[in-house]
């Protein structure tokens, strides 16, 4: 008996992983902005690139996304906005820190 979908056979391509990445941070965003709320949640550009970026309990996190994606970013329900008081200049590492503590309840 087989799947409709079977998993790939052959490896992906980086920017294949990238733009699936991509897609998600974008997908959370808009999850993040339909429960907190409209200001928790949005993009703006920075040096030609779109930044999305979520503010949650555990603080702000954001993810350059490839330009090719702005169609997606304006027919989603994010707005073009920078964050309330702006970047607050976290590191991956600690966005990364922030998004675990936020994937786990630990806040």
């Amino acid at each position: 008996m087989g799947t409709d979908n079977p998993p790939p056979t052959d490896e992906k391509l980086p920017d294949e992983v990238y733009h699936d990445r991509n897609l998600l941070a974008i997908a959370f965003a808009r999850a993040i902005r339909l429960t907190w709320g409209p200001n928790t949640a949005g993009w703006y550009w920075h040096d030609g690139w779109p930044v999305v970026w979520v503010d949650t309990p555990t603080g702000q996190k954001s993810w350059h996304v490839t330009p090719d994606l702005e169609d997606i970013l304006e027919r989603s329900s994010l707005q073009q906005t920078d964050p309330e008081g702006g970047y607050d200049g976290h590191s991956r590492t600690l966005k990364n820190c922030r998004l675990a503590r936020y994937i786990t309840g630990a806040y």
